[in-house]
C-alpha cells in the first residue's frame, strides 16, 4: 500500500517524484470516474508537494553540544601496561578510564593538578598539586593513600611495578620514594638545575630527568647511581619518554624531539615537531612517537623520524598525548576538556571521551554513544533551534562498551549500520500535547498527543505520566490528521491522574527510531494526597533444574531485600507494605509471570520495587533472566562445560535460554502494565555455567537500558559478572546486593541529605561502591549500570544508623 509517511525518507530528487507518481497510478488505476480521478489526482499532487518540501528540508546536520564540561585537561598519562588512562581537568577532578572495559572507573577529587602518573600494576595514581605537594591514590577505592613529604615538585613518575615514586623539584632535586610507605628511598645526585620531566625505562631499572640546562641525566634504579648525561637538546627539556628497546626521546621548549639510542650520549636523530614547546611525548613499543605542543594538531612520527600522520582538534588545542594499547590509535587531550582518539591510518576521529561534572560519555565518529547516566545528560545534538538529548538517539545509536570496541573489536558493535549523525538525519516528528486545563479531578482523564511528520515518518507516539510510559492499552483512539499542511497522527490516551501535580511528557519516534523533542504539560489535581503503598517483588534462585547451575547467595540476597521492605512498615512514608516473594523451585517462569500480573492493580501513586537474583544470559543480543527450570535438559558437567562442549554446547544453551528465559522485552511489557507510576527494577544476575563471551554484557546493558528508557523506570543491573563473583562469603551477600542494601539502609542519602533515600540516590551509590567492593573481596571485576529516566521518588527513610551519623557529624 502507498505509505506517504515513508516515501520522503526512501526516495530522493527525481526518483521521489517518479516514485510518487507511480504510486499514485498504482493506487488510482484508470477505471475511476473522471470526477473521482480528478479529486484523487489533486490529493496526490498535494502529497507530492508536501513530500518534495520534506525532502528538501529533511536533512538536519546537528552539532555536538556539551554542557557543564569539566574544563581543560591539564595532564594525561597511561600506565606502563596501557590499562588505565588518567586525565586531570580544570574542575579539580582526575578521571581514570579502564581502556579494556572502555569505562570511566573513577573520578578523584584531587583539586588543581599540574602533573600526574599512573601505575597499572599496583592500581596507584600520583598527583602533583599547584603547591608542589604529591598525593598517592588508590584507583579502586578513589581515596588518597598517603601524602609524600616533598615540596616544590614539578614532575612525578611511578615505576612500572608501582613500587617506586620519582619526584623532581624546581630546585633540581630528584628523589625516589617508596610508594608503599611514602618513605624516602634515595636522593639522586647531579640533577643540574630545575627539572621539568622524568621517565622510567620500561624495565624500571633506569630513570631519566631533564630540564632547564638542556641535558638529560640517567641513573640506575634502585641504587640511584649516575649512568650517563646526554646532551644535544636545542632548548630546555620539557618532556621525556622511553621506547621498549631503551631508546630515549626528549622534547624541548623549541619544539624539537631528540632521540638517543641506548648507550649513546649524543642524539641519533632529531624530529622537528613544531615551533612551540613540546608539552607531551608518547612512545609506542614499536617506536612510533606522538608529540603534542599545545597547538591544534598532534603529530605522529615513525622511529626513523618520518611523519606518519598529523591530526587536528577542531575545538581547541592539544597539550597531552598517549597511544591506545593494542590498537592503531593515538589519544590527545587539551583545552576543550575532551580526549580524542584518532585512527593512525586515516587520521579520522575514531572516538571522543567527554568529561563533565555530571559524569562521562564516549562518542564515535558516526555518533554512537556510551556513558554514565549523569554524563549522557550533559551531551546533546543541536540542530538549528532544536536540542535533541543524546538519549533521544538511544535506539539506533546506544553502544555499551563503545570505547573498548573502538580500540579492540570494531566487529563487535551492536549497531554496525548506524549512519553518521553529522552527515545529516531525517528530523523526528514534532509533537504537541493537549491535556485538561486548570485543576482536574483525580482519576481517568483524556489526553491527546499530536505528531507531525517532518520526513522521518511517525513510527510511534509515547505518553509518560510522572515519568513512566503508559501501557498501549491506555490508547483509546488513533487517527491520521493534517498538521499545518503536513501529514500527522493523533493518539488519545486515558491517564489516571493523582492528587497533586501530574507531569505529562509526550514523544514521537520517526522510522529511524530517533525521539522527538518532548512536549510537556502539568495537570494539577486538587484533592487529599493519599500515601502510597510499597509493593516489593522479590525473586531469588539458588536451586536450578541442573545442579551445576546452583548458586549460594541469590536467595540470601533476595531475603535481605525482603527484610529491608518489612522495616518500612510504620515508617510514615507508606500506607502499607505488600511483599510478593518467589524463591528457588517456586520461581518458575509461569509463577514469575503471575506475580507480575498482580501488579497491574497497583495505584498510580504507589511505589513498586522489583528485585531479581539468579542466572542471566544473553541470546540474540538481548538479556534473559533464567527461572528455576532452566538447564533441565542441558549436559552441564562443570561450570566450564561450555569450553569443552564447544559450539554445539553453546548453541544448546542459547536455544534453552530463548525457550525458558524471561527476556528484557518481556520485562518491558510487564512493567508497562504495572499501574504504579514509580517503579525501580534491581537485577543481580550472573552468567549461567560460565558461558559468558567477550562483550556479551554490553548486549545485556543495551537491552536493559532501552527497557528503562522506553518504560520510564529506574533500572540498576549487575549483569557482567561470572558465577564466582556472586559468592562473597565475607559479606554474606553478593557485592551488588550488599551495596544496594547499604544504600537503602541510609548510606545513599546524600544528595540531598534529607533523611530520605530516593531511587536515584540508591542507584548512584551502588554504581560507585560495587566495583571496588567486588575487587577488594573477590578480585573479580563487577560494574553495575544504572539507567534512570523516570521521575525520582522516595524509597524510605534513611534509618537510625544514618540519622545518628548525620547528628554526630553536625
Amino acid at each position: 500500500m502507498f505509505n506517504r509517511r515513508r516515501l520522503s525518507a526512501c526516495l530522493t530528487g527525481s526518483a521521489l517524484l517518479a516514485g510518487l507518481l507511480l504510486a499514485g497510478l498504482l493506487v488510482t488505476g484508470w477505471s475511476q470516474p473522471a470526477a473521482a480521478q480528478g479529486a484523487i489526482m489533486r490529493n496526490q499532487t498535494r502529497i507530492i508537494n508536501q513530500a518534495v518540501t520534506n525532502q528538501v528540508r529533511q536533512a538536519l546536520r546537528p552539532r555536538l553540544l556539551v554542557r557543564d564540561g569539566a574544563g581543560a585537561v591539564s595532564a594525561m598519562e597511561t600506565g606502563a601496561a596501557g590499562r588505565h588512562l588518567a586525565l586531570a581537568s580544570a574542575d579539580g577532578g582526575v578521571r581514570v578510564w579502564d581502556l579494556e572495559s572502555g569505562r570511566q572507573v573513577q573520578r578523584l577529587q584531587a583539586g588543581p593538578v599540574r602533573a600526574l602518573a599512573v601505575a597499572d600494576a599496583s592500581r596507584t595514581l600520583a598527583t602533583v598539586g599547584p603547591d608542589g605537594s604529591v598525593t598517592l591514590w588508590d584507583i579502586l577505592q578513589g581515596q588518597p593513600l598517603r601524602r609524600i613529604a616533598a615540596g616544590g615538585v614539578q614532575a612525578v613518575r611511578l615505576s612500572p611495578d608501582g613500587a617506586l615514586l620519582a619526584t623532581a623539584a624546581a630546585d633540581g632535586t630528584v628523589r625516589l620514594w617508596s610508594a608503599g610507605s611514602g618513605q624516602p628511598a634515595a636522593t639522586l645526585p647531579g640533577a643540574g638545575g630545575a627539572v621539568a620531566a622524568l621517565a622510567f625505562s620500561p624495565d624500571g631499572r633506569r630513570l631519566a630527568a631533564g630540564g632547564a640546562d638542556r641535558a638529560v641525566r640517567l641513573w640506575s634504579i634502585p641504587d640511584g647511581q649516575p649512568l650517563a648525561t646526554m646532551t644535544g637538546a636545542d632548548a630546555a627539556v620539557t618532556a621525556l619518554a622511553f621506547a621498549a628497546d631503551g631508546t630515549l626521546h626528549a622534547g624541548d621548549a623549541g619544539g624539537a624531539v631528540q632521540v638517543w639510542r641506548a648507550g649513546s650520549t649524543t642524539p641519533a636523530r632529531s624530529i622537528r615537531a613544531a615551533g612551540s614547546a613540546v608539552t607531551a611525548l608518547a612512545v609506542r613499543p614499536d617506536g612510533l612517537v606522538a608529540v603534542a605542543n599545545g597547538s591544534r594538531s598532534l603529530g605522529v612520527w615513525t622511529g626513523e623520524g618520518r611523519q606518519l600522520v598529523s591530526v587536528e582538534n577542531p575545538e581547541g588545542t592539544v597539550a597531552a598525548a598517549a597511544f591506545a594499547p593494542g590498537a592503531e590509535r593515538v589519544i590527545g587531550a587539551g583545552s576543550d576538556g575532551r580526549a580524542r582518539v584518532w585512527d593512525l591510518g586515516s587520521g579520522a576521529l575514531a572516538a571522543q571521551l567527554i568529561m563533565t561534572r555530571g559524569g562521562w560519555s564516549v562518542l564515535d565518529g558516526a555518533g554512537r554513544f556510551d556513558g554514565s547516566d549523569g554524563g549522557l545528560g550533559d551531551v546533546a545534538w543541536q540542530a538549528e533551534q532544536e536540542v535533541f538529548e543524546m538519549t533521544n538517539f538511544s535506539q539506533p545509536y546506544y553502544e555499551p562498551g563503545l570505547l573498548a570496541k573502538t580500540l579492540r573489536a570494531p566487529a563487535a558493535l551492536l549497531t554496525p549500520g548506524a549512519p553518521t549523525v553529522t552527515a545529516g538525519i531525517a528530523p523526528p516528528p514534532t509533537v504537541q500535547i493537549a491535556a485538561p486545563a486548570g485543576a482536574a479531578a483525580p482519576g481517568p482523564a483524556s489526553v491527546a498527543v499530536t505528531a507531525a511528520d517532518r520526513g522521518a515518518g511517525i513510527a510511534e507516539i509515547v505518553l509518560y505520566a510522572n515519568g513512566k510510559a503508559l501501557d498501549p492499552a491506555a490508547v483509546t483512539a488513533t487517527e491520521d490528521v493534517d498538521v499545518n499542511g503536513q501529514p500527522g497522527r493523533r493518539v488519545t490516551f486515558t491517564v489516571d491522574l493523582v492528587a497533586g501535580t501530574n507531569r505529562l511528557r509526550a514523544v514521537a519516534l520517526g522510522d529511524n527510531r530517533i525521539e522527538s523533542v518532548p512536549a510537556q504539560a502539568l495537570v494539577t489535581v486538587v484533592a487529599p494526597v493519599e500515601k502510597p503503598v510499597l509493593h516489593v517483588v522479590v525473586v531469588g534462585i539458588n536451586q536450578y533444574a541442573n545442579p551445576v547451575l546452583e548458586l549460594n547467595y541469590a536467595v540470601a540476597d533476595a531475603r535481605g531485600v525482603t527484610a529491608w521492605a518489612r522495616k518500612q512498615t510504620g515508617g510514615g512514608v507508606f500506607a502499607e507494605v505488600k511483599l510478593h516473594e518467589l524463591y528457588d523451585r517456586q520461581a518458575t517462569r509461569a509463577n514469575i509471570g503471575s506475580l507480575f500480573a498482580q501488579l497491574k492493580a497497583t495505584r498510580p501513586q504507589d511505589v513498586v520495587v522489583i528485585y531479581v537474583a539468579g542466572h542471566g544470559e544473553n541470546a540474540e543480543q538481548s538479556w534473559y533472566f533464567l527461572p528455576t527450570e532452566f538447564g533441565r535438559n542441558l549436559p552441564f558437567e562443570t561450570a566450564a562445560g561450555d569450553a569443552r562442549g564447544g559450539q554445539a554446547f553453546r548453541q544448546a544453551v542459547l536455544q534453552a535460554v530463548a525457550a525458558d528465559g524471561i527476556s528484557a522485552r518481556s520485562f518491558y511489557r510487564n512493567v508497562l502494565q504495572i499501574g504504579a507510576q514509580h517503579v525501580v527494577l534491581l537485577i543481580d544476575s550472573c552468567k549461567s555455567g560460565g558461558v559468558r563471551r567477550a562483550f556479551e554484557a554490553d548486549a545485556d546493558r543495551r537491552a536493559l537500558a532501552l527497557v528503562g528508557q522506553q518504560a520510564g523506570v529506574h533500572i540498576l543491573a549487575a549483569t557482567d559478572k561470572n558465577q564466582l563473583a556472586v559468592e562473597l562469603e565475607a559479606l554474606g551477600h553478593g557485592a551488588f546486593t550488599y551495596a544496594v542494601l547499604n544504600g537503602l539502609g541510609g548510606a545513599a542519602d546524600g544528595n540531598p541529605a534529607d533523611g530520605m533515600v530516593s531511587a536515584r540516590e540508591v542507584l548512584g551509590y551502588a554504581v560507585a561502591q560495587v566495583p571496588a567492593m567486588a575487587l577488594r573481596h573477590s578480585q573479580s571485576e563487577q560494574n553495575p549500570t544504572a539507567f534512570s529516566r523516570g521521575a525520582d521518588f522516595t524509597l524510605g527513610p534513611a534509618g537510625e544508623r544514618q540519622a545518628k551519623a548525620r547528628k554526630k557529624k553536625s
